[in-house]
């Protein structure tokens, strides 16, 4: 065999040899990535985290990894969490939580600090069950008159009640004698007015009776006793031509008005050592919401925005539950809302809905928009009525 004919025998065999050098690389990469990758998925849970090819330990409560470790099973450079952050547990994360904002319905129990989280719960006369999402703070419900309230509304529980003759949950109480007492009054009181009624009647029947038995003696028992000093010429004159007029039959309507200069003068002289009738006061007029067509007055409110609209909430009561579902889907409440309030007394309903659209709209909450969205609806009794209530109790004035 010549060296030519050896050259090309042995090139095919180099070559191969080549190939299955890399082929043993290839798979020794493979192998060690696995390797790493199966070191990584056994860091300890909560107490460490994958960084490159080995875990690195978690930093302590209220910071976070500012750098993460070179060497296995070595913690990384941690900070403390910044202002406005927080990290409950040991974490890996390169920064910490933001902490949490409270509702405008709801108060602030505890701070936010780098260890924990902002704390709050509903404002008094509101709650929220703790196994639900408290997006909005509920009313606290009252005991009906014939029950008897067993524990109070808390941030977290509604108000509980039983009936008033079920058996007591606590220990002994003098409640028996106290539902004794009001069931007495109960009865005692419808027949007291009673008798009153019956009474008033028997006197209005005699005097009735004697009025037209003898009418002379009536005219003898009202006239008013006067000084008998003894009268002018001008002062007789008047008396007969009153006594003229008497006969003739005028009618008391038919007789001049006095001014009030000319009562006070007459009765100054027919009773000097008493002191003159004051006069009359002007009737309070209370400004209307709205003409017939005319447009509606703006309230402003007196005690705040927030204040005054959520006190006036319950006005709202008066309106047609007939309209509840239009009012509250023209206010933008979506029908979900509108769902699950309508498991709850109407009261109720009406209260939570326009809470939730209050916390829906923020700042922009307005009670004339929804005394607009009544107009709208032709409810325009109902408008007046609660804007005119509004203004009555202080919570707004007319601007």
């Amino acid at each position: 065999m010549d060296k030519s004919t050896t050259i090309k025998v042995m090139v095919p065999v180099i070559i191969a040899l080549i190939h299955m050098g890399h082929g043993a690389a290839e798979l020794g990469f493979a192998g060690d990535f696995q390797n790493r990758t199966a070191r990584q998925m056994s860091c300890v849970e909560n107490q460490e985290y994958p960084h490159n090819s080995f875990c690195c330990k978690n930093c302590e409560a209220g910071t976070y990894v500012k750098e993460k470790c070179s060497r296995d099973q070595e913690k990384g450079i941690c900070a403390p969490c910044e202002k406005g952050t927080y990290a409950e547990h040991p974490t890996g994360m390169e920064q910490c939580l933001q902490c949490s904002q409270c509702h405008r319905d709801q108060i602030v129990v505890a701070e936010c600090i780098s260890t924990s989280n902002t704390k709050c719960e509903c404002k008094p006369g509101t709650f929220c069950l703790p196994d639900e999402p408290c997006e909005v703070c509920k009313k606290c419900s009252k005991c009906k008159a014939d029950e008897e309230e067993v524990s109070r509304c808390t941030a977290t529980s509604n108000t509980k009640c039983k009936k008033g003759n079920s058996p007591p949950t606590e220990g002994p109480t003098d409640k028996p004698l106290a539902s004794n007492n009001t069931n007495t009054i109960a009865i005692v009181v419808p027949i007291l007015f009673l008798l009153i009624f019956i009474l008033l009647g028997i006197i209005l029947y005699k005097r009735y009776q004697r009025q037209l038995s003898s009418p002379a003696d009536d005219l003898k028992e009202v006239k008013i006793p006067i000084d008998k000093r003894p009268r002018s010429e001008e002062e007789q004159e008047n008396t007969h031509n009153a006594g003229l007029e008497r006969k003739e039959g005028q009618r008391p309507e038919s007789r001049p008005l006095l001014t009030q200069e000319t009562q006070e003068t007459v009765y100054n002289e027919e009773s000097p050592q008493s002191s003159p009738p004051a006069p009359r006061q002007p009737e309070m007029v209370t400004e209307p919401w709205a003409g017939d067509d005319g447009p509606p007055r703006r309230l402003v409110p007196v005690l705040g925005e927030e204040e005054s609209l959520s006190k006036s909430f319950d006005l709202f009561d008066s309106l047609d539950v007939r309209y509840h579902n239009k009012f509250f889907r023209s206010i933008g409440v979506s029908d979900n809302a509108i769902k699950v309030a309508e498991t709850q007394q109407p009261m109720d309903k009406v209260y939570d809905l326009l809470r939730v659209w209050m916390q829906k709209e923020g700042l922009r909450a307005n009670i004339n928009t929804l005394l607009q969205a009544l107009l709208d609806l032709d409810q325009r009794y109902s408008a007046e009525h609660i804007a005119s209530k509004a203004v009555e109790r202080g919570y707004y004035k007319y601007e």
